[in-house]
């Protein structure tokens, strides 16, 4: 194609050489069904005319059709093609679309990852490859239909809203035209921003109840905090059904309802409300799927999103506003009292509540308001007009209940989000007095019923209320026993045993963003019920695998119990405990083990030798030393926990069923499976009679008796209990947890054992995303899935592909847990038989010679690793012409041919 063609085009086909067929064949379809198609070749060496041929190719052409490989992003001339064109997408007034055909089983990442695509791989039928071709071309993504319209957290339609009308025109133009007005925003994306109380939250709320219709639905997500922007994600979500209502990690929940959105066929509105800046959410913006509306203070979105600059009212505007919200007709007061607010709609909707409370007139209120505003110190943060009609609302509701000032103190130090009435309670003592102080803020507007979409009642305060309640209490020197009584509330109400019961999750969603709120706490507010609190907090974040943030709050709460309580009291040990959980679960085994010690020493001298918790460190700490290969230094301590375990809590309770568990898992470690499975059946009957069918722990219990029937060689029995723990996890867990991805790792080596290799890829894909998301990439865990998943590709005959990850696999057990552990000696015995596969005899016996020294010293002559091993050497033996040695190794460990668990 010449420079400087016009020539316009329907698509732009980006490819590597490797995929030149099926760049013809994609190439015949779209051109015999009337799209113009321009093709590059790139097996050519490029030159000037080739870039030149590039640049005009994507210019001139209006979407860009991505074949879509495993090298296609190694490619400096794809990666360019691709990334120019995303950034041109969003500077274009033409509606641009990136689309991918997945030509090789490899998943798209990085900008591609949540792109609409159809898959070539593995389909033969010329009819259906041209079906989805098609598809493609309209940009209909493998997924499931739309659901109904939902509704999802939008607040009520505000009834005395008006005006706003080319405002409105505005946002629709920009978020439903193809050619929307203004040249330099982002298409689908508006930004209404302007000063805080100027209307931007209500003219969002009017906009999305007038055009819900032009929508497949609509989710309203509170932006001021990251917390609240995705626990509204992560509900949607679940309406898309991307994720469960028990989804154990709401940020997971919240990319995977992005990644279903660019899926649907349809398209959805999604409200960000009060964004603070651009930054806060450029990782939580749909690349399809969705028009954004954001609000925002913040002023330049020009990047990001097309603008809409909200100024206050118009004149008659304001007093429409205040006739309508009064039931008034007084136009000369209604514009003295609009001129003496600024013509700001907050204020004005809160003085007209007011004026309609108390039947005082316009001009009157204008009056106070005057004197209120010129007494409002500048540099507040918030309007000045705003302070002066809050101010006043609340004087006014206190005269009716003089409670009202300690409750609004109260509600000012929570999160902006929905304040549950269970936390409610915690402001007066007295219900009657309670009830009767919210009534008075209601009836000036000051709080509003907002249930939670679970019923649980509820009620939100806006923001700017918020503030200037808080510099009010802090005038009245009310906010130190506030933060306390804040505090003391949710020490009482927040769940206390969050980790083992997913029941309390719920909850706990809806009281973690107001114990976050209150991070900006004096030091004497610091207390030991803060430290519990910061605690719980942090076990819930663990339990919901956000271990990051779970980390951050225990090493805070651990500084201040170390501070105030001192380093050797039972808080102090608590923390600490929990803390090393969430560092072993992150694979910071050496970080954990010294707090478990501390852990164990102080409720050791404080609780004494045979506490429940002395044996809940001892039976941490066995587990760390069996994790860590220390198999002999574990078995004493797991040995005393249970029996400290069933004579103080009896035969039959979870935590003796945890002990048999981790005892059975031991034996097993050491090649006792005969010893090990009555074991674990036995502490499968008492989790499924304690704590249920579908709890986590019945899971756990499910999947390590499948563990030992698979390595006893019996994949056939093993498989329906991995088949019934992996909905266990999924339901409770949710679809991205570890021990979800663990048991996916499970069922997929029972498929492969029997045989079935195609079943089990996916199942292990799947897992190894998991663990990488959650766990990150040098994680023991997600070692071992790559372990799983080259051992499944060189069985495959895909050596190539293999050898790389055993030698990833090998690297990170090395790093993390040691050269020498017998997991990492796994990974390198079944390197060794590839080796062998590969004809390189020499360098799979040193491997496997080495594998089998560990784990006969590990775990004995018995394990089917050592047996593994052992197996491995000897055919690299006979491979060498060394028939004698080999023979005398396979007597010795008692194995025959090639077989291997």
């Amino acid at each position: 194609m010449p420079g400087g063609s016009s020539k316009q085009y329907d698509f732009f086909l980006s490819r590597r050489g490797s995929v030149a067929a099926i760049a013809r064949e994609v190439t015949d379809v779209l051109m015999e069904a009337g799209y113009s198609v321009n093709v590059e070749d790139y097996d050519f060496r490029p030159g000037a005319s080739f870039v030149e041929a590039m640049h005009e190719g994507l210019k001139n052409s209006r979407d860009l059709l991505v074949l879509h490989t495993a090298d296609y992003e190694t490619s400096f001339y794809t990666r360019k093609e691709f990334t120019s064109f995303i950034a041109e997408q969003s500077r274009s007034l033409e509606q641009r679309h990136l689309i991918i055909l997945r030509c090789e089983d490899v998943p798209p990442r990085g900008l591609l990852a949540d792109l609409p695509f159809q898959d070539l791989v593995g389909v033969k039928d010329g009819d259906e490859r041209k079906r989805r071709i098609i598809a493609a071309a309209e940009r209909q993504s493998q997924a499931a239909p739309p659901p109904p319209r939902p509704f999802i957290g939008v607040p009520p339609r505000i009834a005395s809203f008006t005006g706003r009308v080319d405002e409105l025109d505005h946002l629709d133009a920009i978020l439903t035209q193809d050619k929307p007005a203004a040249v330099t925003q982002a298409v689908g994306r508006a930004a209404v921003q302007g000063m805080g109380g100027i209307g931007k939250t209500a003219l969002a709320i009017e906009y999305a109840h007038r055009f819900r219709g032009l929508y497949a639905g609509v989710c309203w997500c509170p932006s001021e905090t990251r917390t609240g922007l995705v626990s509204a994600l992560a509900q949607l979500a679940v309406t898309l059904g991307a994720a469960t209502a028990e989804e154990a990690d709401v940020e997971k929940a919240a990319k995977a309802a992005l990644r279903r959105l660019t899926e649907q066929r349809a398209t959805w509105l999604l409200v960000y409300d009060n964004v603070t800046a651009p930054d806060e959410i450029a990782e939580f913006l749909p690349s399809a799927g969705a028009r954004i509306l954001i609000t925002s203070r913040f002023s330049d979105w020009s990047e990001l999103a097309g603008e809409v600059a909200l100024d206050v009212l118009q004149s008659e505007e304001a007093v429409a506003l205040l006739h309508g919200r009064t039931g008034r007709d007084n136009a000369a007061g209604a514009g003295t009292l609009a001129e003496a607010l600024g013509f700001l709609p907050l204020a004005l909707d809160h003085a007209g509540a007011y004026c309609k409370r108390t039947q005082m007139g316009f001009a009157d209120y204008a009056a106070r308001a005057a004197r209120l505003i010129a007494t409002v110190p500048r540099g507040t943060g918030y309007p000045r007009s705003v302070a002066a009609t809050f101010d006043l609302a609340i004087s006014q509701a206190a005269t009716q209940c003089a409670s009202t000032e300690a409750l609004m103190a109260f509600l000012a130090r929570c999160s902006p989000e929905r304040i549950p009435m269970l936390l409610v309670e915690g402001a007066i003592d007295n219900e009657d007095e309670r009830l009767q102080a919210l009534a008075a803020l209601a009836e000036v507007s000051l709080v509003k019923h907002d249930p939670f979409d679970d019923g649980t009642e509820a009620v939100t305060v806006h923001r700017l209320v918020q503030a200037v309640a808080r510099a009010r209490a802090d005038a009245k020197a009310l906010p130190q026993g506030t933060a306390d009584r804040v505090i003391a509330r949710l020490v009482e109400i927040y769940p206390n045993e969050v980790y083992d019961d997913p029941q309390s999750w719920p909850p706990c969603a809806k009281l973690t963003p107001h114990v976050l709120a209150l991070q900006d706490l004096d030091e004497k507010s610091k207390t030991a019920d803060w430290c519990l609190l910061l605690t719980r907090t942090g076990v819930y974040f663990d339990a919901r695998a956000a271990y990051p943030r779970a980390v951050l709050l225990l090493r805070e709460a651990l500084a201040l119990s170390e501070k105030m309580l001192g380093p050797e009291q039972l808080a102090t040990a608590m923390t600490l405990h929990v803390l090393a959980n969430v560092l072993k679960r992150q694979g910071d085994l050496a970080g954990a083990q010294p707090c478990y010690e501390r852990a164990l020493a102080i409720r050791e001298k404080l609780l004494g030798p045979e506490h429940p918790e002395t044996a809940t460190s001892l039976h941490e700490i066995a587990n760390l030393r069996h994790v860590r290969g220390d198999l002999a230094g574990a078995r004493p301590l797991l040995e005393r926990a249970l029996a400290i375990y069933q004579k103080e809590l009896g035969s039959e309770h979870p935590y003796v069923a945890a002990s048999i568990n981790e005892l059975a898992s031991l034996l097993q470690s050491q090649g006792d499976f005969a010893e090990a499975r009555p074991l674990l059946q036995r502490a499968l009957g008492i989790n499924e009679k304690a704590l249920g069918l579908e709890h986590p722990y019945t899971a756990a219990a499910l999947n390590n008796l499948g563990v030992l029937l698979l390595y006893q060689g019996d994949p056939a029995a093993a498989r329906p209990l991995f088949e019934r723990a992996l909905p266990i996890y999924e339901k409770v867990l949710g679809p991205e947890h570890p021990e979800t991805a663990n048991t996916l790792g499970n069922l997929a080596s029972v498929l492969h054992e029997q045989g079935d290799l195609a079943g089990a890829r996916p199942l292990l894909d799947r897992a190894l995303a998991i663990d990488e998301k959650v766990l990150g990439p040098e994680h023991p865990r997600t070692a071992h899935c790559i372990g799983k998943l080259a051992r499944l590709l060189s069985d495959s005959g895909n050596a190539d592909e293999a050898e790389p990850l055993f030698e990833r696999a090998i690297a990170i057990g090395e790093k993390t847990i040691g050269r020498d552990h017998p997991l990492t000696q796994w990974f390198k015995s079944h390197y060794a038989r590839l080796l062998l596969q590969c004809g390189r005899a020499a360098e799979a016996l040193t491997v496997a010679t080495a594998a089998l020294a560990t784990h006969e010293a590990a775990r004995g002559m018995n394990h089917p690793w050592t047996k593994d091993s052992a197996r491995v050497t000897a055919d690299a033996l006979d491979a060498l012409g060394r028939a004698e040695e080999a023979k005398a190794l396979r007597e010795r460990y008692g194995i025959a041919g090639s077989e291997r668990t």
